[in-house]
């Protein structure tokens, strides 16, 4: 059998962290009323208003059941509305972008296992009518969507863990995707992300490497091409990611969780494009998600890790200086593989999504204030 048609399966494991996949407790849905039903083994979330109604959505790939699904949000912590797409193959990305410029967010699932993306166009009322595959891809893992360009159109950028690549494409406003450059991205490169590392303007791309354990920084020209990688060497199969002036100096800087070794490092930025490491915390057994937010008040930023093989959620206080105090983790039901940071009650207070990759669902956590998360009551009635 070919290596492309079970690569969504060595993805969604995890790449082999720590030599062994966690055996995962099995759940009969008891006590579990308020999470929503995903695709099988779902392994990216992206948060926006999909219909334009002002409440947060979410689209979530499901990598194992070749389907997107589109949840609509209530504004009260839960969901009105839940739909699924098909796709190709082994889909382990979604992002959104507005790719044919009517003003509103269309899709893209990176699809590792038929080695194509996909791209759903939205009517305008979060329902995703028209379906394009792009092809000529191997093992596209991640998908970042950008104006890299500064032409007013949007472009992609995809990290295709099989050629350890990313390959940068300009779009032309109507939902064609004309590759422009393709850059190193380390051995098995597998989150690939959008920040301004260098603070000019321009999107800048990190990609992390499990095969290398380093991620590597592009950074962007403004033409659509970016400068040649700078790679950094961190720690053991690095992850997710999240970008902020963590430690208070006017500079964007990175959260890297590190699976193989159960931390996450703080990288903090000089503004120029460089990093260097500050600190790293322990986190639970197994991380893969990392989310920034102001979760605890007070005006600074605060992490949170999901930690797939002790079943928690790691709450760091940030201090404002790049220092962070563990507050009591947050027990969850299984396996957090991806988080996303919103409020979805509408009430000022930032909330969490959580989405589990065993128990194919993911559930909105409520957040106090104080860091502390409470799963959101039964989803509302269905539209």
């Amino acid at each position: 059998m070919r290596i492309r048609e079970w690569l969504w399966i060595i993805v969604f494991s995890g790449l082999g962290v720590g030599g062994a996949i966690p055996v995962l407790a099995q759940h009969s849905g008891h006590g579990l009323e308020g999470y929503e039903p995903t695709g099988r083994f779902p392994h990216s979330v992206i948060v926006a208003d999909l219909n334009k109604d002002g409440h947060l959505d979410m689209a979530i790939a499901g990598s194992a059941e070749r389907k997107i699904t589109v949840l609509l949000g209530d504004g009260r912590g839960g969901v009105a509305a839940n739909h699924s797409y098909d796709v190709g193959r082994g889909p382990v990305w979604v992002t959104a972008g507005d790719f044919d410029g009517d003003g509103h967010l269309d899709l893209v699932t990176a699809n590792s296992g038929a080695g194509t993306l996909t791209l759903y166009f939205n009517d305008g009322r979060g329902r995703f009518v028209r379906r394009q595959e792009l092809e000529g891809y191997k093992g596209p893992v991640a998908a970042v969507a950008a104006d890299f360009d500064r032409d007013g159109q949007v472009d992609l950028a995809v990290a295709d863990t099989l050629v350890s690549t990313v390959l940068v494409h300009r779009g032309d406003g109507k939902g064609g995707m004309k590759p422009v450059a393709q850059y190193p991205a380390g051995s098995r490169p597998h989150i690939l992300a959008q920040t301004d590392l260098n603070r000019d303007g321009l999107v800048d791309l990190v990609v992390t490497s499990l095969g290398q354990h380093t991620i590597s920084i592009l950074l962007g020209k403004g033409d659509g091409t970016f400068e040649e990688p700078r790679v950094v060497k961190v720690g053991r199969f690095p992850h997710y990611m999240a970008f902020a002036d963590f430690t208070g100096d006017g500079h964007e800087d990175v959260a890297v969780v590190c699976a193989g070794d159960d931390t996450l490092l703080l990288l903090a930025g000089d503004g120029k494009g460089n990093l260097r490491k500050v600190t790293e915390f322990r986190t639970g057994v197994n991380p893969h998600p990392v989310v920034a937010g102001n979760f605890t008040g007070g005006g600074r930023l605060d992490l949170v890790v999901g930690n797939r093989s002790t079943m928690d959620l790691t709450i760091l206080k940030g201090d404002g200086s790049g220092q962070f105090t563990p507050l009591p983790d947050v027990k969850v039901p299984d396996d957090p593989i991806v988080l996303a940071a919103g409020d979805f009650n509408e009430d000022g207070r930032p909330d969490l999504a959580v989405v589990f990759a065993s128990l194919h669902k993911v559930g909105i956590y409520l957040g106090d204030g104080r860091g502390g998360f409470t799963p959101a009551a039964a989803p509302a009635s269905r539209k």
